[in-house]
Order: C-alpha cells, then structure tokens, then sequence
C-alpha cells in the first residue's frame, strides 16, 4: 500500500468544491466563534480581491462589519505568527473588507413552505434569519423595542460601532426577505403559543438585558450602566458632571467610562473587584482607559453609598471575593481602611443575565443553574418542542461573534429537523463557484487538525515584519466627540497586512515540497502538489520539512516503517 498524503489548499483553488472537508486548520480559524474563513479572506485582501473576500466573510457572517470592530477577537491571540513576531490584525482586514467592496446579495434556495419565527434582533437573532430565509424558509423577527440591532445598537457607543455601520448589515439582511415586527413583546403583545400555532419554529435570541443590582443601602441611586449607555446611544447626551463614579469591571463599566468622558467628565473612576492583570475587560479596553486618564481601582469594593442621590462611595480594598448559589456577592476585607469617592454620577455595570419570565409565562422550558436556556448542544433545542435558543440566552453576556456564531448553528440545526437529519449527519455553510452560500454535508465525527507553531519546520521561508497598525484618532480628539476613534487600514496597509499570513495548515503553492523530493514522487499542477508515483515514495519526509505552513500530512503503512 503506498503511503497517503493530504494538502489543504488555499490560494488558487478558493472556488473549487471538490475539497470537501479541510483536515487541516489554523488556530486563528479554530479559535474563531463566528466561524470566519480566516484563510480565505487573508489571501483574497493579499490579492486585493476584496468583492470575493466580502462574500467569504458573509458566507459565515452576515456582521462582519460590526465584528471587524468590536470583537475581542481571540483569533489574533491564537495566530502562530505571536511566536514569529507579531500576530496578525485579523479583525482590521475583516473590517476592510467589509467597508471597502459592495455587497453582492447571495442567491436564495427554493421556497420550502416553512416558516420560523425569531424572538430577537440581536447578532444571534438576525444571523439565523439571514441563513434561515437564505436556505429558503420564511422569517419573521418579534423585536421588544422599537429598533432592531439588539445590545449592538443599545449597549456598543458610537465612536466603537457607528450606528450606520450596524444599521446598513441589518439592512441587507431584511433586503432578503426577512420580515420584522418592532415594537412587538413576546409575553404581552403576542404570546409564545400564538406564535408555535403560526410557525414551523421558533428561535429564542432574546439577549441578557436584566441588569444585576447593588446589594446597599441607596443603590437605587446609582444609574444603571446599559440604560446609561442606551440614552446616550440613542442621542440623550446630558451633561452628567465633572466627576463620575463606575462601578464594575467589565467591558461594560469600560464602555461607560468612555462615554462619561465624552460627556464632559474630567474625572473618571472604575472600582473592580478583581486584581490587576484579572479584570474581565479586554486589554484593548484597559489601555484605552489609560490613554483617557481613567482611574481604576483594583481589588476594591464599594461599601457604602453616601448620600441620596448619591454624592459619592465609600470603598475598601479586598484580598478576595466570590459568589454563592444565588448570586451574591461575598467579600474577604483586606483593610479596615476606607477611602471615599465624590461623585457627581454613579454608575453601576456589575453585569446583565437572560430574563425569559415574560416570554414562558407557563416556565416550560428548561433552565441551567445559571438562568440561561438549557439547550441540546447538537440541536439548540429547548426542552419545549419546536422551541430553539442562541445567542446570550444560551451562553450569558457573550460577544457579538459568539452570537452570530450561535445564530448560523441554530439555522442549520432548525434545517436540519425541517429535513429530518439525525443530529449525527453534519450540515456546514460553504461557498459555491459564484461566491453564494449552499450547504454541504459531512460526517459528524470527522474532526480537524490545528497546526500548532512547533510543526512548521520551514520558517525561513518568511521574513520578520511586524503587523501594521490602524489609523486611530488622537486621544485628545476622540476624548470630545462620539465620532469612531479607529479608521482601520488602507488598501496598501492591508494588503501587507494580510500577505503575514502564514497559512497554517494550507498549502501556499510555492512547489517546496515538490523541489525538495529526491524520488520525484510529486509533481506541480495548477491545482497544487499531486502525488504521481506513490510506489517511488522513500517516505524521507522532505515534504514535510519543506513545508513553510505545514500543510503536508501523511500517514504510512506499517510495512513500510519496519
């Protein structure tokens, strides 16, 4: 038996569709939650074919505009290029060509006669509509408020996510049929059992907007940190004083703390429970507040509120904190010490939960510990027949690429009980020859490679560069307006950006393995390396260590190892 290689190709054969399943991956691509083609869009923006590119990102993601801004991107903290030099700025080219080529609108399958009612216009809500109406089933989104875009266009401030920005992905998505009902709450203008006796399914993509409270005296003077940021959102930019007062840690308290000083505030503090270097908030985050003078205050927790309405907090420093069962909060003191804050606003972001009380009157679905949806991981499916969830009500406050990610699966999980798949015959998005989304299917076991830094023996064959750096305002500027501090990369810019690629995994077509083979078992095609005479191979593995992105793998059979 002759031994069997496998390459993963990339560059040259980005429409083909005979490679059915990629056995070998990144781990940007693994560690991404939307599911982005990460490979794919690098080589195309390298290209410049940014059109192609952009309907790539849609195939996966139907925001990626909106996550090419503001996702923590976990992408660029797996990229294998840390090791070399610098990783890779994988959401800036996402956000490039997102704003840089027009969108093509994808083709639809087949009307199918089904019709899915989505509770919910947030990223997981509006991700499945657009591949559920794609794939031919008939939608309707029931929006709580009188806008669509869910905590995006509520809870994210203008100079991260321009509301424009938000509002044109949304729109494309309704431009395909996708119908939406504002200003409809499930539970008290429309019931749940009205809408199971009009559709097919249902999806649960209803957020985490029920904020927790402060367990002290005079708490109910403390603004609330979404509703806060929802006014100034929506235009209500008040004056709130000199002096602002957060409490909180998260991404959240971040995003209030850089609204407040958009609003005037010349003093801004953030009290956190947790230590330096363990705050929730992203890194981006942090050094933004530094950069804007924000104060933080570590291992610290309020004691006291003085005053009604408050004129400031009493804090202490802690050595530790936990949660009990029910959620609260319990404090190991470090110090009798106290120190107090003046305030003029105070501000309270400790974090938001689902609330689906008004939606199951009848509490028929089921509940994890934690107060979010239980759901099949194989399905998304609730313990109420017919009923799906994704998205925050599933995960708890999440990202906006975590919800899209659960948006597409609950698309292809309500397909698939529509087809009457067992959840064990896999279903994927992909993009067929004219750049429009289709489904394809796999074994449901099969599973990928990540190539990891160690296995890529050729590393010569690359130079070191760092990454290119967005264009952002001055601190000084940004600081007095909402407008978006980060413009993104040129094409230039881009294009060398994304040419960093290592492509892990993937074959870069630069004929190593095929130069480097003293048997001349392999030979070029425009396709990429083929293996012509398998019985010559002296399994010597000069493929392999030729290999700048590690795409060759091959298994040899035991005769031949002994």
């Amino acid at each position: 038996m002759p031994p069997r290689f496998s390459y993963a190709l990339t560059e040259l054969t980005l429409f083909a569709n005979h490679l059915e399943f990629q056995r070998r991956t990144s781990p940007c691509e693994a560690a991404c939650a939307a599911g982005v083609p990460i490979q794919k869009l690098n080589a195309l923006v390298k290209q410049n074919r940014i059109a192609q590119a952009l309907q790539f990102l849609r195939s996966r993601n139907p925001f990626s505009a909106v996550t090419g801004r503001v996702c923590s991107h976990p992408c660029e903290t797996a990229c294998n290029r840390n090791n070399f030099d610098e990783g890779l700025s994988i959401r800036a080219l996402e956000r490039h060509a997102s704003d840089c080529a027009d969108l093509t609108t994808p083709g639809k399958q087949a009307a199918t006669g089904k019709r899915i009612a989505i509770i919910g216009s947030g990223p997981a809500g509006m991700t499945c509509a657009y591949f559920s109406v794609l794939l031919g089933h008939a939608v309707t989104v029931f929006e709580a408020s009188s806008v669509l875009g869910g905590m995006p266009k509520a809870g994210i401030p203008d100079f991260r996510l321009p509301k424009h920005v938000l509002d044109r992905e949304i729109g494309h998505i309704l431009a395909l049929g996708v119908n939406a009902k504002t200003n409809t709450a499930v539970g008290t203008d429309v019931t749940l059992d009205a809408i199971l006796a009009e559709y097919d399914a249902c999806l649960i993509a209803a957020g985490a907007w029920k904020e927790r409270t402060l367990d002290l005296p005079g708490a109910e003077s403390a603004l609330s940190g979404l509703a806060f940021l929802k006014q100034a959102n929506l235009g209500q930019r008040n004056s709130i004083g000199r002096k602002v007062v957060i409490i909180g840690g998260g991404g959240v308290a971040y995003d209030c703390a850089f609204t407040a000083r958009r609003l005037g505030a010349t003093e801004v503090h953030i009290i956190c429970l947790e230590k330096a270097g363990e705050m929730r908030a992203s890194a981006e985050d942090i050094r933004q507040g530094e950069e804007e003078g924000i104060t933080v205050h570590n291992g610290a927790a309020v004691s006291r509120i003085l005053g009604r309405p408050a004129a400031g907090v009493e804090i202490v420093q802690i050595s530790g904190f936990d949660f009990d069962a029910h959620g609260r909060l319990a404090i190991q003191v470090r110090s009798n010490r106290r120190e107090r804050l003046q305030a003029d606003t105070l501000i309270a972001a400790v974090g938001v939960e689902p609330d689906i009380a008004a939606i199951d009157m009848h509490h028929r679905i089921g509940l994890t510990s934690r107060g979010t949806i239980a759901v099949d991981p194989d399905t998304m499916a609730t313990s109420l027949e017919r009923v799906y969830a994704a998205g925050d009500v599933v995960t708890g406050a999440g990202t906006v690429a975590q919800a899209v990610g659960g948006g597409r699966l609950a698309a292809i999980a309500i397909n698939n009980h529509f087809l009457g798949l067992a959840p064990g015959q896999g279903l994927r998005i992909v993009v067929d020859g004219k750049g429009e989304p289709g489904l394809r299917t796999y074994p449901g076991t099969t599973q990928q490679h990540v190539v990891k830094y160690a296995e890529m023996m050729n590393l010569d064959f690359f130079e070191k560069n760092n990454r290119r750096q967005t264009v952002r305002l001055p601190v000084s500027s940004s600081v007095a307006s909402f407008e978006e501090c980060d413009r993104g990369l040129g094409e230039d810019e881009a294009s060398a950006e994304a040419e960093r690629c290592f492509h892990c995994g993937q074959c870069r077509l630069c004929g190593n393995c095929v130069q480097d083979c003293p048997g001349y078992v392999l030979v070029m095609t425009d396709q990429g390396p083929k293996v012509a005479y398998p019985e010559e191979c002296w399994h010597c593995g000069n493929c392999r260590i030729g290999c700048p992105s590690a795409a060759v793998a091959y298994e040899f059979p035991v005769s031949m190892m002994v």
